[in-house]
């Protein structure tokens, strides 16, 4: 039976947090407590390869809806393969010349939250972003991998707080400030634009 690399990471961070759990004084050492969704989000989230273009961030009224933005690029994905999508994206985000396909970019559906456009050192190579998407986008599924890109580039990103290692000073993992919106926010917008 084959494991994902996300259900072998989960089962990995309870592991150790059951036995740091049995160690005196174990709440003080402020251990993460990560999630399936906690992981996903922080795997899916391109800050962590690349810098967004500034230009991308800006408020805008998006040229195609999410749920139309979705369909267009599961089947741009389909057609050019996941590992070479993948990279595209990156290239669209970074607003490079060479991406062959308009659509790629999210920006046409969503305004990306500022946050992303933060210079920083990427803290992973882009290639292992891509390899690790393509992963999850086999485990996820092409549209539920594509709407929750989505939701973490308008702002539904892990924080610290999130996961209980929320520093004296606030802020996000790798991130200077807090989103535009909280995780909750995030959940609510989310269930009032899916249809029933």
């Amino acid at each position: 039976m084959s494991r994902s690399p996300l259900s072998l990471i989960i089962r990995e961070e309870n592991h150790r947090t059951l036995r740091l759990s049995s160690a005196p004084g174990w709440k003080e050492k402020r251990v993460p407590q990560f999630t399936e969704d906690n992981l996903r989000r922080i795997m899916i989230n391109p800050f962590y390869a690349i810098t967004v273009a500034p230009q991308l961030t800006a408020e805008h009224d998006p040229a195609m809806s999410e749920a139309e933005w979705v369909r267009a690029n599961a089947s741009l994905m389909q057609r050019m393969g996941t590992r070479q999508w993948l990279g595209h994206l990156l290239g669209a985000l970074e607003s490079k010349d060479d991406v062959p396909d308009e659509r790629i970019n999210p920006f046409r559906a969503v305004t990306i939250d500022p946050q992303f456009a933060a210079e920083h050192i990427p803290l992973i190579e882009r290639e292992m972003w891509v390899d690790v998407n393509a992963l999850q986008i086999r485990d996820m599924g092409t549209e539920e991998w594509l709407n929750q890109l989505l939701n973490v580039l308008n702002g539904d990103i892990v924080t610290a707080e999130e996961v209980g290692v929320a520093s004296p000073l606030g802020g996000s993992f790798a991130y200077g400030t807090p989103g535009k919106y909280s995780r909750q926010q995030g959940k609510q917008k989310r269930r009032k634009k899916r249809p029933k």
